[in-house]
This record gives structure tokens, sequence and C-alpha cells, in this order.
């Protein structure tokens, strides 16, 4: 007999739960009373159409069902290692599958789900086993285990993990199940007020993001962007990307061969080796906000390719050009928006490599040339010799995924490198359809990546390496979007961040005061007044005006669960005499939270203030001068 779709997926969640496997088998639930149906989009995924309390609802897009969740992905974009993550609605698993496949292995995923009735439609219609086989899931369903909720959350939340946190509700959830999310939102936040004890606590949430985008922008500013990069650099022939897999030890002397003949981009974690072998890329590319310093010691006079969020020390020590790219931070853009020019994007896989690829096939080069890009522990090693130690350890790779190799017939990796691994393949395949485009895959290591073609590094710079060119001096050759009447412009446009800083603080204020008012309407009994209208109109003025600033989606990013809070539809929608309990620790909860989300605003203010004495010291006053 068949195995049903259910049955693969109970026996998948049982690895790591066989209890909560065992409750759905013996049918230890009640159903609600959500109707569903089952349907498929236009672009030919499953999506379900619900009816609950007189609602009628799509979870998932009716026409378009994937790129909302891409983007959505690329939103959040990289998990950290140890996030705690949690999502309100399993829907059609399409959000999950995508946590999933996009987070480290080691990030806690909690799903809750209101509607046991959606839970079950969902097992029973969609295959997660693949997902869940391999990590663990912290599945909390509503009438089946949802007194686990809080003590899920004490497990998984902690001080430390705190800054990572995401919170993310299923499209239409808050619609269909408002009370419910927002019961257990109240128990997220209860437990998570004591980490808000006081502002040095707070200052622990701030994180790198908001100081780095922040701290980066007198670089932006300098108009300096991967389109202009593409107008000096030929890009007939093929490029190097190289990566610092373990690979890269066995043909790494034969990069020399590439210098001045082929446009190299290194990752930043292949500087270093590369440098100590003698050769020198002509750009290298940075991601990561957090990225060790001692990796590109020596590398100084670099030009660098990188996004708005990356470590500002790291572009504070190179002396060569700061090429960025958009990657979704809103105050950056605005420095291009407001002279009309454009901050081209490029893709975010969700390692540097990925950024590095799209740049070499946006820049328009038709063959690519992949080294060190092992995506695999190859000998059982995570990087190359001389990355992050002179001689990388072997490691235990016995429990990790096993995948096709390019010259064995498995190779071990781990769940995030499989994830960048299936990027390159999409990406590759997309590319191919657009036209004319090659990528040859001379790591001699690794996994095997769909739509490549197997060379030794030494055939395929036989084959490519072209005349001399000497990238290094067209790259100096580069000339700013901006117009010097421009860079005045962007530098002066830098002092009205603060600003805006200062005026989220007094909304955060007029917010207190908005919420203390709701407060004593409530207690007082007079919900119906006109004055209690009035004011739920004003909280949602002022919510409204804060997310209308630029620099606010920084201040979103720091708090996390704030944002919930400061949304008012629970005012609308509670009416009932059983509300008042809710409203009330509403209000109490929007007081708290506008007292953080000043005190946030007056940390930003500090940081923008000491990027404008950043700006003066970068340039001399020559455009940052009060």
């Amino acid at each position: 007999m068949k195995e049903t779709i259910l049955e693969k997926n109970l026996e998948a969640m049982e690895q790591w739960y066989p209890d909560f496997a065992d409750l759905i088998r013996k049918k230890k639930y009640q159903e609600d009373n959500t109707k569903i149906w089952t349907e498929q989009s236009q672009d030919k995924e499953i999506i379900f159409r619900i009816e609950t309390n007189g609602k009628k609802l799509y979870l998932g897009g009716k026409r378009n069902a994937k790129d909302p969740i891409q983007m959505w992905q690329e939103r959040l974009g990289e998990i950290h290692k140890y996030a705690p993550v949690f999502l309100f609605g399993i829907g059609t698993g399409a959000y999950l599958k995508s946590m999933i496949q996009n987070s480290p292995k080691e990030a806690n995923i909690i799903l809750y789900e209101p509607s046991v009735t959606i839970f079950l439609t969902a097992l029973k219609e969609i295959d997660l086993s693949k997902e869940i086989r391999n990590r663990p899931i912290g599945f909390i369903v509503e009438g089946l285990n949802d007194t686990e909720f809080l003590p899920v959350v004490q497990g998984v939340l902690t001080l430390e993990t705190l800054e990572y946190f995401i919170c993310e509700v299923h499209p239409n959830y808050k619609a269909a199940f408002s009370k419910q999310l927002w019961d257990k939102m109240k128990q997220l936040m209860k437990y998570t007020e004591r980490f808000f004890v006081n502002f040095n606590t707070r200052r622990l949430l701030q994180g790198h993001a908001a100081q780095n985008v922040l701290y980066n922008l007198p670089y932006v500013a300098q108009g300096y962007h991967t389109m202009q990069l593409s107008k000096v650099i030929p890009h007939k022939g093929a490029a190097v990307l190289i990566s610092a897999g373990p690979s890269l030890n066995k043909n790494i002397e034969e990069l020399k061969r590439a210098k001045n003949h082929l446009f190299m981009i290194a990752v930043d974690t292949a500087v270093k080796p590369l440098l100590k072998h003698g050769i020198t890329p002509d750009v290298f590319i940075t991601l990561d906000g957090r990225k060790p310093l001692e990796l590109l010691k020596g590398a100084e006079w670099l030009p660098v390719v990188s996004n708005p969020v990356a470590r500002y020390e790291l572009l504070d020590q190179q002396k060569g050009k700061k090429i960025f790219f958009f990657d979704g931070y809103q105050l950056p853009l605005d420095l291009y928006v407001q002279n009309g020019k454009v901050l081209p994007g490029v893709a975010v896989g969700g390692s540097v490599a990925c950024s590095g690829f799209s740049l070499l096939y946006k820049m328009g080069f038709e063959t690519v040339i992949l080294v060190g890009q092992d995506l695999a522990y190859t000998n059982n090693k995570s990087h190359a010799d001389g990355t992050f130690q002179e001689t990388m350890p072997k490691e235990n790779t016995d429990f990790m995924i096993n995948v096709k190799g390019n010259y064995q017939d498995t190779v071990p990796t781990l769940t995030n490198l499989k994830i960048y691994l299936e990027w390159f393949v999409d990406y590759i395949k997309g590319a191919k359809e657009r036209g004319n485009f090659q990528v040859i895959n001379a790591t001699e290591g690794g996994a095997y990546i769909e739509g490549t073609e197997l060379m030794t590094l030494k055939d395929a710079l036989d084959e490519y390496i072209c005349e001399e060119i000497d990238f290094s001096a067209l790259i100096e050759t580069m000339e700013s979007a901006f117009t010097e009447k421009e860079k005045k412009k962007s530098f002066e446009s830098l002092k009205d961040i603060p600003k805006q800083f200062l005026e989220i603080k007094k909304i955060a204020q007029n917010l207190k005061k908005e919420y203390q008012k709701v407060e004593l309407i409530e207690k007082s009994g007079c919900r119906n007044s006109q004055s209690y209208q009035k004011t739920i109109k004003k909280i949602k003025k002022l919510t409204d005006k804060c997310h209308s600033y630029s620099g606010y989606q920084l201040i979103e990013e720091t708090l996390g669960t704030a944002e919930y809070i400061l949304q008012t539809e629970f005012f609308y929608e509670q009416d009932d005499v059983e509300a008042k309990d809710l409203i009330l620790q509403t209000a109490g909860q929007g007081i708290a939270y506008s007292e953080v989300l000043q005190d946030c605003a007056i940390l930003m203010q500090e940081l923008s203030c000491q990027m404008l004495e950043r700006a003066k010291n970068i340039y001399g006053g020559n455009h940052a001068e009060q």
C-alpha cells in the first residue's frame, strides 16, 4: 500500500517529537469550525481557501504563490545561526519550508498554528517530510498542545538570542485568527518584558545592523556602485569567482596565471590565503556585518564591493574604492533617489559567493569560472587552509547531509550550504534561459552544481585566458555616480537623519500618552465615547507617521516584537465585555513599548550624530562641514 503524505510527515516528525506525532495518530484533538478547500494557484502551487468566523480568505496567493515567499525571504535576509524564529500560521507550509531551507540548522524554528483543521490539512496535502526530518521544528497547535507554547518560548528565547529574534505572521492569519494570535503574542511579550528592564539591556538589542548602515552612509554618499564598476571593466570574456572552500588548496597557485588576464573577484574569506600565495584579486566582496577583521589583514588597498550593512570597521580599514549595491535598506537608497539616480541591486542568495556570482552575471560576463566553490566539506574541512586557521581542522561529518559530488559519488554538507547550492542551480538555470551564459566549475572538489561544466582550473585558464588587462588601473578610473553638486546634496541630507530619529522620539512620547488615555477610558467604562474613538485614530495616525520615516526601518528591525504592539487593529476588533482585560493589557504593552521605541530612537539619534562626525573625519570637511 502506498504511503500517504500524512504518514510520511508523521514519520519524519516522530524522530524528534514522537509524543506529538502520537497525539495526531490517536486523534487526540478536537477540530475547530474552520472550513478549508484545496485549490491551485495560477503558478501551479497548492493553496488553501478557508472560511472561519464568517471570513473567507486565501492562504497563499491565488494568482502568484511563489514570488511573495521569495520576496519575504529576501526581506528577512540572512538568518543568524542561533536565531529563535516564531512563525504564526502554517498555511500551505510554503513559508515554513522556505524558512527551514534558508536558515542554519542551529536556528530554533517554532510554528504556532491556531487552527488544528488547517494544520491537519497541511500534513495531509503537503509533503514536509524532507524539511522536518533533518531538524527539530517546534509545532504548537491550538487544541492539540497549545499549553506548551510558553515553555517553548522560555526554552529558546534568552537575552543572548533575543538580538536575533524573528517573529512573522502568515498572510491573512491576522484577519482570520486575531484573537488566538494575540493571546500567544501576549505570552511572548510578557516573557520578553524582563529583557527591557533598563536601557543598558535595551542597548544589547541594537545589534550591529543599524550601526553598520548608519556608519557606512558617508561611504555610500561617495556615489560608487556596481554599475559604475561594470562600466570600466571589459566583460566580453570570462571572470573568476574565488571562494574559500577547502578545494582552493589544490589549485590556488594556478590562479597566478589569471592575474591581469581575467577579472578576479574574491569573497572576503578567500582574500587571506590568496595574498599569502602572492595573488591579489581585483576586488573582494563582503556582506557580513560581523566579518572578522583579521581575514582582510594586509588587504587594505583592495577595492571592496559591499552592501551598506557590512561591518563598518572593515570598510574603515579599506583604502581602496568602496563599491556598493542595494540590499533593502532605505536610508542608503534615499541618497540616490533624491539625486534621481539608481542604486543597483545584487541578488542575495544567503552567502557572499551568491552575491559575487550575481554581480558577475549582472556585469555582463558570458562565462564565470568558479574556484573554491565547494559548498561541501571536502576532505571533512569547512574552509581552505589559511582562512580562519593556518591549517583548517577536519570535522566530524557523520551526521551531515550528503549530496552529489563533482569527483566523488557524494560529499557531506550542511543545510545552509545545500540551500546555497540550490540557489546556484536555480540562478544558473534562469541566467541560461535569458541568454548565452556559461559556468565553468574549476573547484576540483566539492558538490556538483547542476548547469556547470567541470574543468580543472589549468584547462579553464588555457581555454579562457585573454590578453593582458590592468583591471586594478581600470577600477581606479571609476567615476562616481554623483556630480560634485550631487555629492554635496547627499552629504547635506545626512544632517537630516538625526532629525528623523528626534521626530520618532517625539512620536513615541505622544504614543505613550495616547495609550495611557486608552487605559483610563477603558477603566472608566466609556469605550464607546467619542473621546475613545479619537484616541484610537490618533494612535493609528502616529504609528503611520512613524512608518513614514526611512530611519524607522532600523528601529523596526531592532525592536522586533514592538512593531506588532504598535498596530491598532485589535482595538477596533474587540468590542465585547470580555475584551476589557485584553484592551487594558494591549494599552499597557503599548505604553511599555512606546518607552522602548523612545529609547531606541534616542540611541539611533546618537549613532546618526556619530555618523556625521565620521563624515567630517572621513572627508576632511569637504562635503560634511557643519
